[in-house]
């Protein structure tokens, strides 16, 4: 997990920013989900509905198993060095900790606590009923 409190300024944003993310986790999750219980080839079959550029790069890193530390490496990369700020740093902080869950074989529910944690202005409830 990035522990980096410039790098967490900078992914400061507004709890309806936060809330915007939710679906993002949840797809994390499914994945999660789906890739426990028949593999992580099997999300192959989600790429082509996934239209967020780090996260089809990731996703396509873990499909073809890449090692670890080399997509971790890779999305590190792109995060510190391309310019994002905000939304957009946030929603890149959760898919690699997603997908680097996913691919170390973490069950749904970890992958889960694990990204929700990145919304903290987002209350239980609120984020629940998002996340239905």
């Amino acid at each position: 997990m990035l522990r980096d409190l410039t790098l967490a300024a900078k992914a400061a944003c507004s709890q309806e920013d936060q809330e915007s993310l939710v679906p993002i986790i949840r797809i994390l999750k499914d994945m999660g989900d789906k890739a426990k219980k028949r593999g992580i080839l099997s999300l192959e079959e989600e790429q082509a509905s996934v239209k967020d550029r780090f996260f089809r790069l990731g996703l396509q890193l873990i499909i073809d198993q890449t090692e670890p530390e080399i997509v971790r490496d890779i999305l590190d990369s792109d995060i510190y060095y391309n310019e994002s700020n905000g939304r957009e740093l946030l929603k890149k902080i959760i898919i690699r900790e997603g997908l680097l869950r996913i691919q170390a074989g973490d069950i749904a529910r970890n992958i889960l606590i694990c990204t929700k944690i990145f919304l903290g202005k987002v209350d239980g409830a609120t984020f629940d009923r998002l996340y239905r």
